[in-house]
């Protein structure tokens, strides 16, 4: 579902509040730049901010959400027709089309809009143009600028830029959130998403499309002693079958490591109660599985094979 289809927004009621009176006391400020977290719901935000401007009637919500309201415009990133594939920014052409859009008269006579996403990939070209735009807004101009990188863009632009920081999501948030997007999932799926989600909806459904939790049982096993070794082979197709299952794995397997690194300073006991081995011998582990995994993915070794290794090394120390 795309952020301008969305109906629900969770979280950032504060950050909403403000709007609703900035624009009651016609005190709306001409640009804002939005950032946040990836994938805590800032353009979702926005698109919902635009609805409370444009107007919430049904037909108003409508063409907004197909792109056809007539006072609003989006940028992004468009497609390489000859790659086939989105563009790596947002082109000079991009931002031309803003200034010609905001010189016409609004078409139900209030705001024009426009809705940069992904504001920090405009190339120098880019930025320049957009510059003079805010420098000297047309009349009834309404720019919001979404990025998760606020120090990749021009300080001119950040200058000329309300900013509104938008935090992540609370576990309570996140659990609406889930419950509408994931019903499917269970109670105990749900808990482990959210933990590793760090608030951000975005990052948690990216987690379940990926099969991170059931990568993240498979370390968590191999981890706690309970990882049943005649299961190796079928553990390592479930990984290889994820969509960057192997690397994946990986980063989650380190990642936990260098907990129990910190854990073996701290406390000398891992998560699960058992005793610490010798912070030599997590370094080492360590060291050796990214070895492993650059050399199988530099000579594209047999990558089922590596993962047995690994699973080898760590489960029988």
């Amino acid at each position: 579902m795309k952020p301008r289809e969305n109906d629900h927004l969770w979280g950032h009621k504060k950050e909403y509040a403000y709007f609703q009176q900035a624009i009651a006391q016609n005190k709306l400020h001409h640009a804002w730049l939005i950032n946040g977290e990836e994938g805590i719901g800032k353009a979702t935000f926005v698109y919902h901010l635009v609805r409370l401007i444009l107007g919430n009637s049904p037909a108003a919500i409508s063409r907004i959400k197909a792109g056809s309201h007539a006072d609003l415009l989006v940028v992004a990133r468009r497609l390489d027709e000859k790659k086939n594939r989105l563009r790596s920014e947002i082109l000079i052409d991009d931002i031309k089309a803003v200034g010609e859009f905001l010189r016409l008269t609004p078409a139900e006579g209030g705001w024009r809009i426009v809705v940069i996403e992904d504001a920090d990939l405009m190339n120098r070209n880019a930025a320049n143009s957009l510059l003079k735009l805010l420098e000297e807004p047309p009349k009834g101009a309404l720019l919001f600028l979404i990025t998760t990188h606020p120090n990749r863009l021009l300080p001119t632009i950040l200058s000329r830029c309300r900013k509104m920081s938008l935090r992540g999501l609370s576990t309570e948030e996140m659990e609406q959130g889930l419950s509408i997007l994931a019903p499917q999932l269970s109670e105990i799926d749900k808990n482990k998403v959210i933990q590793l989600a760090e608030g951000s909806l975005g990052k948690a459904l990216q987690l379940l499309e990926s099969g991170h939790l059931n990568i993240k049982d498979i370390v968590e096993n191999l981890l706690n002693h309970s990882f049943k070794s005649k299961d190796m082979y079928q553990q390592a197709d479930l990984i290889l079958q994820k969509e960057n299952g192997f690397t994946l794995f990986l980063n989650l397997l380190t990642d936990a490591i260098a907990l129990r690194i910190r854990q073996a300073v701290q406390t000398q006991k891992n998560e699960f109660g058992h005793p610490m081995r010798p912070i030599s011998q997590w370094i080492e582990i360590w060291q050796t599985l990214l070895k492993w995994h650059k050399e199988a993915e530099s000579f594209n070794l047999d990558k089922k094979q590596t993962l047995i290794s690994e699973f080898n090394l760590v489960s029988e120390l």
